[in-house]
C-alpha cells in the first residue's frame, strides 16, 4: 500500500513538471523572453539567445511543444539561466 502511494505520488509530480514545462510555451512567456533578451549586455550571447528564442516561436507555431521547449532551453542557457 505504501509503495502504491510512493508510486502515485511520483508519477503525479513527474506529470505536473511535464505540463508545467510545457506552460513556457506561449505568448505571455515569449513576450518576457523578448524583453529579457533585450537587455542582455553580451551581443554574442544575446544574438545566441535570440536565434534560438525564434526558432523556439516556430516551433511554438507550429504546435510542437517539444521542440519548443529544446528551443527555449537553448534560449535560457545563452541568457545564463
Amino acid at each position: 500500500m505504501i509503495k502504491t502511494l510512493l508510486f502515485a505520488g511520483f508519477a503525479s509530480a513527474l506529470a505536473m513538471g511535464a505540463a508545467s514545462a510545457a506552460d513556457l510555451c506561449n505568448d505571455d512567456h515569449m513576450k518576457q523572453m523578448d524583453q529579457m533578451i533585450a537587455d542582455m549586455t553580451d551581443e554574442a550571447k544575446q544574438k545566441e539567445a535570440m536565434a534560438a528564442l525564434d526558432q523556439s516561436k516556430a516551433a511554438m507555431k507550429d504546435g510542437d511543444t517539444d521542440e519548443c521547449m529544446k528551443y527555449m532551453g537553448e534560449a535560457h542557457a545563452a541568457m545564463g539561466l
